[in-house]
């Protein structure tokens, strides 16, 4: 079991280019409904938005610290940030793959996303469903061997864009650590969960061709580690063309998703959120 998710991970992410070799073209009399959400996330978690084929999406993650610091701390810009930066490409209109790397921990992760159905305009099929894998590697030197450095999520996005305005999506995941090491907190000593499981929940609202607002959350069902709390994040998307800018406040400084689901400490009501942005900046490759 503790073995279980990278293996599906790994096994996704080999299934994916397969995938986009073997797709089939059919008829349809309603296309694919566009823009569920403007980019490949939502805020810190993934969206069922993917990538046309041959354009890939550079991005920016930066989560700055709490604005419980005050203004001797800027209100967290004066602390320590976390950044991601990401390439994620379309293998087809379907299919993506991308690779990035995130400060803390140094972890590098690799990561697919497969959209298996696509909401069509004529109602045909209702929804979008897309399968997420995701593999990270902490390379930054803590003594553990490499394949007790591994950690990986999979997810079910199911999405729809219920009008012009709205689009709303549920996200089933699972999170798992190959080796977790207990921590001591006023004496006590806590052993942390290696597996997770996870319901987040996110909508988008337009407010115009160039913004709209953002909402996720997502609660840890069933077991979980001591002392951790749910990931609840609020955002405004702008839309430039070619670039979507992304603000938000947020209560997780990590910024791959088995991360701040497994090790988000911060309670977004008692105001332990920080401020944060995403730039993406999406380009065509070859012809």
């Amino acid at each position: 079991m503790p073995r279980l998710l990278p293996a599906l991970v790994l096994a996704v992410l080999l299934v994916a280019p397969a995938s986009a070799q073997v797709e089939r073209r059919r008829a349809v009399t309603g296309g694919p409904v566009e823009e569920l959400f403007w980019a490949p996330t939502v805020i810190s978690t993934a969206s069922v938005t993917n990538l046309p084929r041959g354009n890939a999406n550079f991005t920016i993650l930066h989560s700055f610290g709490p604005v419980s610091g005050g203004i001797g701390q800027l209100w967290g810009l004066d602390g320590a940030a976390n950044i991601r930066f990401g390439l994620d490409y379309g293998i087809s209109d379907r299919v993506s793959v991308g690779i990035g790397r995130s400060r803390l921990d140094k972890v590098l992760d690799f990561r697919t996303k497969v959209n298996v159905l696509r909401q069509t305009t004529d109602g045909r099929v209702p929804l979008e469903l897309a399968v997420k894998g995701d593999l990270g590697i902490t390379t930054e030197e803590n003594g553990f061997a490499f394949g007790d450095r591994i950690s990986g999520l999979v997810s079910v996005l199911v999405a729809r864009r219920v009008s012009d305005r709205v689009s709303l999506q549920v996200t089933p995941m699972w999170s798992h650590f190959n080796a977790v090491v207990p921590y001591f907190v006023g004496g006590e000593r806590i052993v942390p969960e290696a597996d997770h499981v996870a319901i987040g929940v996110a909508g988008r609202y337009v407010l115009s061709d160039r913004l709209a607002i953002l909402a996720e959350f997502v609660p840890v069902v069933g077991s979980r580690t001591e002392g951790t709390k749910d990931n609840l994040a609020l955002g405004l998307d702008i839309e430039t063309g070619g670039h979507v800018f992304q603000l938000f406040v947020a209560t997780s400084h990590w910024l791959t998703e088995q991360h701040a689901i497994a090790r988000n400490t911060e309670d977004f009501f008692a105001g332990d959120f920080r401020l944060g942005f995403n730039v993406n900046r999406v380009f065509g490759v070859g012809k």
